[in-house]
């Protein structure tokens, strides 16, 4: 018996009434009964043996081998069907086999970027492919290539108006009984989008490869059937997804467009995996999918999504801003670090991963088309989902959320006064409650502190974003610092409340866990107050629900049992794993969500936010094993704890590279071979530079080019006068989200590139009074930036876009005005762009230039273009780079 224990012995918790009851009362047996359910045994502050303290390690063995087999879970695939397995007249049967051939017909074996040659030459065979799927039908099959043309303002951190040419898109419509208008339009139909195009230098099989030859595969198999479906489904192959979402924007002109009730959009954000909902705006279309195979979803990542914390975006947004049009996004999240590389393969596809999305696709789409509820459009309704293993989807109202998270506050604060009443109803019960409140955020305070350290250390000694390369890392430097300092904290805590209060240890555990109840229920009531938090309330509802029936069950078992400390832990292990089993999963798929987006922004202290996910994380599990650290022994504890610390300073300390030489954990890189030429208004030469940019992509990719390059025998250009003088530092912009960083990237001096055709010139002015309009034309490659600044006093208070007209920043107190522009599908000659603008300009200044205007012309994928000191450049750097390299061409004008 350690020191606790002779404590608890002789200072008893005076007052706990006895079971035994008074033979000369002459009670009636059902009397009798309800007496002894009533009252409580003895047995409660009688002292309880301790686990020594080096099981501990047996105990935290068996949550990471829980947590090991939630990733097994997570993981696990559907055996791989063949052709030879489905009969040819099975409608009902999906096979990754025969999806695998199409994927690899949609793919060939270079990037798709809209606007280039090999672009068009898949949308050809993507065409002549549904074409042949359509002669073979047994049911009527359509199929189109939409060319089209527009704009519209896109809301990103920094918004531009999206100007699109000669876009591509490829659309096949199984007509269903609601069949198609007179016009040529359609009637109720189902929408399902994919996008076939890719970004430069990546082949796009999971972005968006895996999913288009899904489509496919689903479409041979539905078009086989016999009987129509009640709607239409139409499938959209778009042609321009990654401009970025230009494809879509253009298919809500298509008279096939007309008729879509609800939408299924797919892409990816990762590889392998199984897909998940992570945007509903139909709650009907959730119930539908949870009756699919293995659903997965959870709706924080709604909430993430929305926040802005992924940084990215899909066709979900046009559909549901545009179009008017609800449903499901639903996108591969798993492996992130080979979103937009060069690693982004079929290789590395894993077996039972395109069937398992097959077979969630095949049956999602048949309850869809075959049920009349989805004849009416429905107008945006938001939902809590979340799915318990894989095996069920759990999916309820916002409204009703407000109910059930009520109801489980309720039912926790009975759990509370269960525990109350067993123990006394005195005022020292409530005290020693709260004493035990205050302990619970002492723990979870030296915990959160450990780890703040623990990352400054890191953050100053070692490279950052270490766990890109080995996730697990996060689990040896933010996790178990979290528990050792919890644990230590809670045992010193326990240690100087039971010198003055001798409850015994069962009772002491069981009062940890009450107070982790108190404040959970506080957490979950304030947010119940809180507008929009809906999607992440579930969070705090579902474990406190695990966790408050589970003390139920074993705080009755206490009352008429003595139990053990072995007794007790075991009974505490069993009834938190169901708990465990929802926040392990959560607690995966988080981070292999958030750990490879550290890859991809370009944030300063990528560290600190993966250890406040972990900490969080670490917080929602300990609230389903709270308190069962007291039924361990503190005899030797420290020794327990010290080993445990030393193995994890050692790896915190361990040089491992946050990127991997032939790994799917690469650097990225996005490099701007460039001239920058400034013209004054008779169109003379001012300025002219040449050189290659490096974007800040993360926070050391800017840093590994400087050390790369630092033989190169190139000089570094000085950004921060540029900066403070023109809009985004005067450096070439591809896409305005990245232009906030560019005053971190690095400029290098070398030779100019090779010379493509470019232009932007006014071919007509007049001024009418205040007001002057002006028309533009614009010549160059299919991908181009326009940049527009008035000067002082000058307003521009119009242009021919049908965008509305908006600014995008603001630079010196001057609006910046940003156009980004496409023509997305290959033509030998390219269309030139004709705009006008208008200004209001006081007429003392019109015989002056009165706007400033930059014209980024890009080439992407085309690599022939490059010169041989820019080759020679790239490939002095590390194979962990993963560069997609481009030229540019800004002009810089004053008219």
């Amino acid at each position: 018996m350690d020191i606790e224990d002779t404590i608890t012995a002789k200072q008893p918790y005076a007052g706990v009434p006895s079971m035994d009851y008074d033979e000369a009362k002459q009670e009636k047996p059902w009397q009798r009964a309800i007496d002894v359910l009533a009252k409580k045994g003895t047995h409660l502050y009688e002292p309880v043996k301790s686990v020594p303290s080096p099981y501990i390690l047996l105990l935290l063995g068996f949550y990471l081998l829980l947590g090991y087999c939630a990733q097994l879970a997570e993981d696990a695939m559907p055996a791989v069907i063949r052709d030879k397995d489905i009969a040819v007249n099975n409608t009902n049967t999906f096979s990754e086999e025969s999806a695998r051939r199409y994927l690899n017909i949609i793919l060939g074996d270079q990037p798709r970027v809209a606007g280039t040659k090999y672009h068009l030459e898949k949308a050809q065979d993507l065409k002549k492919l549904l074409d042949d799927v359509a002669s073979k039908a047994s049911l009527p099959v359509r199929t189109d290539w939409q060319f089209v043309s527009g704009d519209f303002w896109i809301q990103f951190k920094i918004p531009y108006a999206n100007v699109y040419q000669n876009l591509s898109n490829i659309a096949a419509v199984l007509e269903g009984d609601s069949g198609f208008n007179p016009d040529g339009s359609t009637r109720e139909s189902l929408l399902v989008n994919c996008h076939y195009d890719s970004v430069p230098y990546a082949i796009g099989a999971s972005d968006n490869g895996i999913f288009c030859a899904a489509m496919v595969e689903v479409l041979v198999r539905l078009s086989r059937r016999k009987k129509k479906f009640k709607h239409n489904i139409v499938f959209l192959f778009n042609g321009a997804e990654e401009n970025p979402l230009q494809g879509s924007h253009g298919f809500i002109s298509h008279p096939w467009f007309k008729g879509v009730t609800n939408v299924i959009n797919l892409d990816s954000a990762g590889m392998n995996g199984k897909a998940q909902v992570f945007q509903a705006t139909d709650p009907r279309m959730l119930n539908a999918y949870g009756h699919t195979n293995r659903p997965a979803g959870q709706s924080v990542g709604q909430f993430l999504f929305s926040a802005g914390v992924i940084p990215s975006d899909t066709d979900f947004r046009i559909w549901r801003d545009f179009g008017n049009v609800q449903g499901l996004d639903i996108a591969f999240v798993k492996w992130g670090h080979v979103y937009h590389t060069r690693n982004d393969r079929t290789e590395h596809v894993k077996p039972g991963v395109v069937q398992c999305a097959g077979d969630m696709l095949l049956e999602l789409i048949i309850r869809l088309s075959d049920d009349d509820a989805y004849k009416q459009m429905k107008p945006p309704s938001s939902a809590v989902y979340f799915d318990y293993m894989n095996v069920i989807l759990v999916t309820y109202s916002d409204n009703a959320a407000y109910v059930v998270d009520t109801l489980v506050c309720l039912f926790a604060a009975l759990s509370i006064l269960y525990y109350v009443w067993l123990v006394g109803f005195r005022t020292s019960t409530i005290q020693e409650l709260l004493w035990a409140l205050g302990g619970r955020i002492l723990c979870t305070a030296c915990g959160l502190l450990a780890v703040a350290l623990c990352t400054a250390l890191m953050v100053a000694t070692t490279t950052q974003m270490r766990y890109l390369s080995r996730p697990w890392i996060t689990v040896a430097v933010y996790w178990i610092p979290y528990v050792i300092s919890a644990t230590a904290a809670a045992h010193l805590f326990d240690s100087w409340r039971t010198e003055k209060t001798g409850l015994n240890r069962s009772i002491r555990a069981s009062q940890a866990s009450t107070a982790t109840r108190v404040l959970m229920l506080g957490a979950l009531a304030a947010l119940l107050g809180t507008p929009d938090s809906a999607a992440v309330r579930y969070l705090l509802t579902v474990p406190l629900l695990f966790s408050t029936g589970a003390s139920f069950v074993l705080l009755t078992l206490l009352r008429y049992f003595r139990l053990s400390g072995w007794q007790h832990l075991l009974m505490e292990v069993s009834l938190s794993t169901p708990a465990l089993l929802f926040v392990f999963p959560l607690a995966l798929r988080l981070s292999a969500l958030l750990v490879p987006i550290m890859g991809r922004l370009p944030n300063g202290q990528p560290d600190y936010v993966i250890a406040a996910a972990s900490c969080s994380l670490c917080i929602l599990t300990a609230v389903c094993v709270s308190g069962v650290e007291l039924l361990f022994s503190r005899r030797r504890l420290w020794y327990v704890a010290g080993a445990m610390s030393a193995v994890c300073v050692v790896i915190m300390i361990l040089p491992f590279s946050p990127y991997e030489e032939n790994g799917v954990a690469v650097q990225r890189h996005t490099w701007f071979h460039s001239e920058i030429v400034s013209y004054d208004r008779n169109g003379s030469v001012t300025e002219r530079t040449s050189g290659v940019l490096v974007t800040k992509w993360d926070t050391h990719n800017v840093r590994s080019a400087q050390e790369a390059l630092r033989n190169s025998g190139l000089n570094e250009r000085d950004l921060k006068a540029d900066c403070e003088r023109h809009p985004f530092c005067d450096l070439p912009l591809y896409r305005p989200r990245s232009g906030e960083y560019l005053k971190d990237s690095l400029f290098l001096f070398m030779e100019p590139p090779r010379k493509f055709d470019h232009s932007l010139r006014v071919t007509s002015r007049t001024c009418v009074g205040d007001v002057c309009k002006m028309q533009f034309i614009m010549t160059g490659p299919p991908h181009n930036t326009l940049t527009i600044v008035p000067y002082p006093n000058v307003t521009l208070n119009g242009w021919s876009f049908s965008s509305p007209l908006k600014h995008s920043s603001f630079h010196s107190n001057r609006p910046v005005y940003l156009v980004t522009h496409s023509t997305a599908t290959f033509s030998p000659s390219f269309e030139p762009l004709v705009f006008s603008l208008t200004f209001v300009v006081p007429r003392d200044l019109q015989s002056q230039p009165f706007v400033r205007m930059s014209h980024d012309a890009h080439k992407l994928q085309e690599p022939e273009g490059f010169t041989p000191a820019f080759e020679r450049l790239m490939e002095s750097v590390p194979q962990y780079f993963n560069i997609a390299p481009s030229v540019c061409f800004k002009s810089n004008y004053e008219f």
